[in-house]
Parts: C-alpha cells; sequence; structure tokens
C-alpha cells in the first residue's frame, strides 16, 4: 500500500470534481487529501501545506488543480525539501510552473489523475510496477505553452540551452497560438533547444489548423516531433519534467 497525496496549488476544486477518484484510490493505497483543496487560501499557505508534504512518507503527490493561481505559491516552495523527499510530485496544466521550477532538483511528472481514463496504468505506476502511462522515457521542459510562459522573464525560468522542450494546450485559436510561439522565437528558445515536441493543442486542433502548426515546424532549424498522445485528453499520456539528465 503506497501513500498518496492529492493538494492543489492553483483553483480551488470542487468536491464533487474528486469523489470518484478518492474512492477509486482508497481501494488500493492511503490517500490524504489537502485540507485546503476546495477552499480559496493565498498561495503562502498552499505552499507551506505542501511544504510539509514534502518531508513525510509519501509515494506520490498528485496536484489535482488547474486554472490559473500556481504562480501565488511558486516563490514558497521549499525546493530542498521535495529534492529530499521519497514523492514524485505531478500536475497539469497551470501545473507547469511548479513542474519546471521543482524539476530543477528533481524529476517530476506531467500528469492530471482526475478524470483520467488509464488508471490502471496509473496505478501500476504508482506501485512500480511496468506502466505504459509514460510517452517516452525521455526528459522535458515546458508543458502548457500558455503557462510555461508565465516564467518568462523571472529567475524562474528553465535554462533551455541543450534540452527537449515539450509544448501543448488546451484553449488558444490560431492567433494566440501564434503569438506564443513567437514569444519563445523572440526569446531565442528555438535556436538553442536540442529538440521539440508538439502534443495536442485543442482548440487550434478541433478548429481545423493544425496543418498550419506542422508548416510551421517544417522551418526549425532542430528535430521535432507531433503527437496526439499527450495534452488534455483524458488519455494523455505522462512526461518526465527534468532539468537535469543525471538525476532522471
Amino acid at each position: 500500500m503506497k501513500k498518496i497525496g492529492l493538494c492543489r496549488l492553483s483553483d480551488p476544486v470542487s468536491v464533487t470534481e474528486i469523489q470518484a477518484l478518492v474512492s477509486l484510490l482508497e481501494r488500493h493505497h492511503r490517500v490524504l487529501v489537502s485540507p485546503y483543496l476546495f477552499e480559496d487560501v493565498d498561495g503562502f499557505t498552499r505552499a507551506k501545506h505542501l511544504n510539509r508534504w514534502f518531508q513525510e512518507d509519501f509515494d506520490v503527490i498528485f496536484d489535482v488543480s488547474g486554472g490559473n493561481l500556481s504562480l501565488e505559491a511558486l516563490p514558497y516552495l521549499d525546493r530542498t525539501a521535495y529534492e529530499k523527499s521519497p514523492a514524485w510530485f505531478a500536475g497539469y496544466s497551470d501545473l507547469t510552473p511548479v513542474l519546471n521550477v521543482l524539476s530543477f532538483h528533481k524529476p517530476t511528472v506531467l500528469l492530471q489523475i482526475k478524470g483520467h481514463e488509464k488508471m490502471e496504468e496509473i496505478l501500476s505506476w504508482i506501485e512500480k510496477e511496468d506502466s505504459e502511462i509514460f510517452y517516452s522515457k525521455r526528459h522535458y521542459i515546458g508543458g502548457n505553452i500558455r503557462c510555461f510562459l508565465k516564467l518568462a522573464g523571472t529567475s524562474y525560468f528553465p535554462e533551455w540551452k541543450g534540452k527537449d522542450l515539450f509544448l501543448e494546450s488546451r484553449s488558444g485559436n490560431l492567433f494566440l497560438i501564434r503569438s506564443y510561439l513567437k514569444q519563445l522565437e523572440l526569446m531565442h528558445v528555438f535556436e538553442e533547444i536540442r529538440s521539440l515536441s508538439l502534443g495536442q493543442f485543442s482548440q487550434l486542433d478541433s478548429e481545423g489548423n493544425r496543418n498550419w502548426l506542422v508548416q510551421w515546424s517544417q522551418n526549425m532549424k532542430i528535430p521535432v516531433e507531433h503527437t496526439m498522445e499527450v495534452g488534455h485528453s483524458k488519455d494523455s499520456k505522462a512526461l518526465w519534467i527534468c532539468q537535469d539528465s543525471d538525476k532522471l
């Protein structure tokens, strides 16, 4: 039996959103739910509680939130405590900044467990068995493009030279995605990364504009891959987010 934590660093979560998840996990493991999962408290309080969990004997801590507020907690996270923790930290979407910052010290996992359709694969990973939940054994920086760019201009933006960058998006029409990509271009990110992987761009894809993204990527001077296996879909694969390949 493993010890699993469910927390939130971004927007509050509704009770009904996680009831089924908690019930399922409790059949197999010990599950603790953050007291701040549903309550709108400040970022310091949310981070302080997670820091305490980093000092306990959790195996995996899943952030089940999303939205906009993860940056409020970012300055207060104890990255050294995470490095020493036995737990993996997993989150998605607006947790992209947190995943990248914590991964300076130890890998994190780009994965949203809430509402996921491949729970057997996730449970296998939690139980340290062979699992097909990961898209690749490679390590990446990045995640959700909108949320990744929240780190731009701050001391938290990861070193990108020689790294594999992964990007995906839930919202964002053609014009918005073009703007995000141009911002990364103006930051000279694409000149120095080792490779670029582009996952699901949900709104762009649904509006029939994936071809633009494909054509845009053909002008890159680095290897580019497209995958529909990682994104905001309910069966999305997971990725390792890691700044240092020696720590993966």
